[in-house]
């Protein structure tokens, strides 16, 4: 003995406790978040993606909310929209950078749409206009005036 004084084992004191065994690495239980481990290195932006998403949402914007009177802004930024968004879409699919696919591909299907409405709401007010009787327009305007 060395002259330390010990506790009394219990029956089965021997036996190893149940739960997972110390060699083997503890999995975390479910639900359990796990911070990360360091500081992420920058990833590069992807410009075109963000200014194609931004193009077409303002071009599909302005038609929306003036009724197609906006049609030739709406028509260039749909066209602006297209080139850069794929542009994005190539960052991502070359491995330039992983950031903003869904906002590339989102701008490109959107300033299609914007370009065909655009040029549809154009064919729509130029029918309008030239097909109007100005003639009864402006007696309709003079009986409300007088």
């Amino acid at each position: 003995m060395t002259g330390e004084w010990l506790p009394p084992k219990a029956p089965g004191a021997d036996e190893p406790l149940p739960g997972p065994s110390p060699e083997l690495p503890q999995q975390p239980p479910p639900g359990y978040w796990e911070p990360q481990r360091g500081p992420q290195p920058p990833q590069p932006p992807n410009n075109d993606a963000v200014a194609g998403f931004t193009c077409a949402i303002v071009a599909i914007s302005l038609l929306f909310f003036t009724g197609g009177l906006s049609t030739i802004v709406s028509l260039v930024l749909g066209i602006v929209a297209i080139p850069y968004s794929r542009r994005g879409k190539q960052n991502v699919e070359e491995g330039k950078t992983p950031k903003h696919r869904s906002l590339a591909s989102a701008g490109f299907v959107i300033g299609i749409v914007t370009v065909v409405l655009s040029l549809l709401a154009t064919v729509a007010w130029i029918l309008i206009l030239t097909l109007a009787d100005w003639d009864e327009l402006e007696e309709g305007v003079v009986r409300l005036v007088a």
